[in-house]
C-alpha cells in the first residue's frame, strides 16, 4: 500500500479510506466520488496539495497532448466544471497524484531524484543523459512504457524540469517496445 506524501489530518485520512482508486465495479467507483470531492476540497482549502502536482491539472504547457488545454480546462469544455470536477470519475487519477506523487518504485524516483539534484535544473545534455537511463528503468522494472511516461513526465517536472525536458522524456519512454 502506497503511503501519502502529503500530509493528511484526520478527517482527510478517513475520506482517503473510503476511496478505491483499484475499483473492480461502477458501485465502486459511485461510492468513491463524494469522498473523492471531500478529500480534493479539503486538501485545497489547506494549501496541501504541492504546487507543482496542481499545476500539472491546471497549466496547458504541462499537458503535451492537450492541444492547449490544461487537464482542467478538457474537464470544463466536456461540461464538468467548478467542484463538480472533484467528484468526477474521471479525476481519481489526479487525485491519487496529487496525494501520492508519481506513481513510479520509490528506488527508481530516489535515483531519478538524485541524479536531479546535482544540476539543479535541466539541459538538453541532462535530457539526453537522462532518457536513456529512465528508458532502461522501465525496461529493468517491467513498467508499461505509456503508463510510465506519463509518471516520469510528473516526476521531471516535480524535479524541476521545464514543460519541454519533460515533455522529451515522456517522448523518450515511449518509444520504449
Amino acid at each position: 500500500m502506497r503511503v501519502p506524501d502529503v500530509e493528511l489530518t484526520e478527517r482527510e485520512t478517513a475520506l482517503l479510506d473510503q476511496i478505491r482508486f483499484r475499483y473492480s465495479s461502477h458501485d465502486e467507483l459511485r461510492a468513491s466520488l463524494m469522498p473523492m470531492a471531500g478529500l480534493t476540497e479539503s486538501l485545497l482549502e489547506r494549501g496541501a496539495i504541492p504546487e507543482v502536482r496542481l499545476l500539472y491539472f491546471t497549466d496547458p504547457e504541462r499537458n503535451p497532448g492537450g492541444r492547449g488545454k490544461s487537464r482542467q480546462q478538457v474537464f470544463e469544455n466536456n461540461g464538468t466544471s467548478g467542484t463538480e470536477i472533484y467528484a468526477h470519475g474521471n479525476f481519481l487519477k489526479f487525485l491519487e497524484y496529487f496525494i501520492y506523487g508519481p506513481a513510479l518504485p520509490p528506488s527508481i524516483v530516489a535515483k531519478f531524484r538524485e541524479t536531479m539534484s546535482f544540476s539543479g535544473y535541466l539541459t538538453a545534455g541532462d535530457i539526453n543523459d537522462l532518457a536513456p537511463a529512465a528508458r532502461a528503468a522501465v525496461r529493468s522494472a517491467r513498467l508499461i512504457p505509456h503508463e510510465a511516461a506519463e509518471e516520469f513526465h510528473k516526476l521531471a517536472l516535480e524535479c524541476g524540469a521545464m514543460p519541454s525536458s519533460a515533455e522529451s522524456i515522456r517522448k523518450s519512454i515511449l518509444t520504449v517496445r
